[in-house]
């Protein structure tokens, strides 16, 4: 739960009631999330009805973060039943505002929505405007052949392509995504030259450097891991 002073938390409701449309969506997200004190008293209960009450207000002043937030909310089912329409509606105020997050995020609702061939060219479109985290859904597109021709080659330039972008550009789990599918497609034998376990292991490796991916470390277990192949045996 975020963490603020009280002081901050009465100032942004003081701006938000005056129509200050950031501060609204500020407000709202805490009531997403919840809010408290340092000192752990609660400034703002989670209340998912609050929270979209208060994206609508943003949203419609304009603030194309609050406008993603309240098509994410309305796509979620978290207030109501899912209202995909109202939600596409608010995402793509935002995407007109050129927010590479809200394209992103409108690509997911026309994944839920079992129409592949949108997502893939929003995918696009969100890469298209600096989210390099929609290169990795694009890479799995063309792996997979979902909503676009199967394409091993392209999925590959995609996921390398992550790989070598900097770390403020995409989130870790990204990257280490973009490296376990790059491992599986070599495992499988359908990148480009020889297959390499010993490359394959090296990725998964670095996938799993944190010990928090467990498909990488799934795939360790069955290949055997760096430490374990190097250890000698007991006498």
């Amino acid at each position: 739960m975020p963490t603020l002073p009280k002081e901050e938390w009465t100032t942004l409701l003081t701006r938000a009631n005056a129509d200050d449309a950031q501060a609204q969506s500020d407000i709202a997200f805490y009531y997403q999330y919840g809010a408290i004190e340092a000192s752990g008293n609660v400034l703002a209960a989670t209340d998912p009805v609050a929270a979209r009450a208060w994206y609508q207000r943003a949203a419609e002043l304009g603030n194309d973060s609050a406008q993603d937030a309240l098509g994410v909310l309305l796509s979620s089912g978290e207030v109501t039943s899912r209202d995909y329409p109202t939600a596409i509606y608010w995402a793509k105020k935002a995407v007109a505002q050129g927010n590479a997050t809200a394209t992103f995020n409108l690509a997911l609702i026309y994944r839920d929505q079992g129409k592949p061939a949108l997502a893939f060219r929003t995918y696009q479109r969100a890469a298209g405007l600096g989210d390099n985290d929609a290169l990795l859904q694009i890479g799995l597109c063309y792996l997979f052949g979902f909503g676009t021709v199967r394409d091993v080659a392209a999925a590959l330039a995609c996921l390398t392509k992550i790989a070598q972008v900097e770390r403020a550009s995409v989130t870790q789990r990204g990257k280490e995504n973009a490296m376990y599918w790059r491992a599986v497609i070599d495992l499988m034998g359908l990148a480009p030259g020889k297959k390499s376990v010993a490359r394959a292991r090296q990725m998964l490796e670095s996938t799993n450097a944190d010990d928090d991916h467990e498909q990488a470390n799934e795939i360790l277990n069955l290949i055997g891991k760096t430490e374990y192949l190097a250890a000698k045996p007991h006498a």
